[in-house]
């Protein structure tokens, strides 16, 4: 437990700083482009689009998905599995590509998986309430479910937090592994309920499996995210997932933040 104070630590003493890199690596990377920083809001809508095109008109047809319009279902939890993964592979390489360049300055190394989150808050706040609105304007109404919403994106910052410092850790040590997780996380998407609910369609007769899949992290956090807008459903009717979700962030965490203070005073010799 030390070892993830030390490291949370690091977040809040360094967090100016990390939103300062966060907004100049930002406008670093749309500096050439006209449009600039409005890529990062049309990349992921016109993804959306395309999956509402597929899914949502081409083999859904419409219809809805637990009681609520099938397109504001898709949407919402769209937007939150794009959050996600966006920040979830760029933190996975995030030390090593940068660790030459941080061992020269004066903050810590292990805010730079948290930078890439914070890249992405912006577009995936956009983006949710793109659709959001497109939920509303199908339909569904907003209750004081919406207020969940809080608790379910510190949760987010929580599992990219753990997952970021022990993906971007072992991607040092053994630079294979990001090609593994690339892999991985195309597998993982269509298990995150983000265009479909795996566990409401094998029905009882499959209803260990679905549990299984109702305990995945990613699953776990854009149910949570659709329950506050489409008012689906509390955070308290989900005991189960509630503990294994901040099991599993408090295990990787004490693993990734162990990991990285062993290593990281030969981070740059492994680079």
């Amino acid at each position: 437990m030390r070892e993830i104070w030390l490291v949370l630590r690091e977040q809040i003493k360094y967090f100016p700083v990390m939103l300062r890199l966060a907004r100049y690596e930002t406008r670093a990377k749309y500096k050439d482009h006209s449009l600039g920083v409005l890529w990062d809001v049309i990349n992921p809508v016109m993804q959306i689009a395309t999956y509402w095109l597929v899914f949502g008109i081409g083999l859904r047809q419409g219809g809805t998905t637990d009681g609520v319009p099938y397109v504001g279902w898709l949407v919402i939890g769209q937007a939150t599995w794009l959050f996600l993964n966006t920040s979830f592979m760029d933190a996975t390489w995030s030390i090593r590509n940068n660790v030459r360049q941080v061992s020269k300055m004066n903050f810590p190394i292990s805010i730079m998986p948290t930078v890439r989150t914070w890249i992405n808050v912006i577009p995936f706040a956009i983006t949710l309430a793109v659709g959001v609105l497109i939920a509303v304007g199908s339909g569904v109404h907003l209750t004081m479910h919406a207020f969940q919403f809080v608790y379910y994106f510190l949760a987010m910052l929580a599992f990219l937090h753990a997952l970021g410092i022990f993906n971007a850790t072992i991607t040092v040590l053994f630079p294979d592994y990001q090609q593994l997780i690339q892999t991985i996380m195309r597998f993982v998407f269509w298990f995150s309920g983000a265009v479909i609910d795996i566990a409401a369609k094998l029905g009882p007769d499959h209803a260990r499996i679905g549990r299984l899949i109702e305990l995945n992290p990613f699953y776990y956090l854009i149910s949570g995210v659709r329950d506050s807008f489409l008012s689906t459903g509390w955070i308290w009717d989900h005991p189960s997932q509630n503990l294994a979700f901040w099991m599993f962030v408090l295990v990787v965490l004490l693993l990734g933040s162990h990991l990285h203070l062993k290593f990281r005073a030969y981070f740059a010799d492994l680079v």
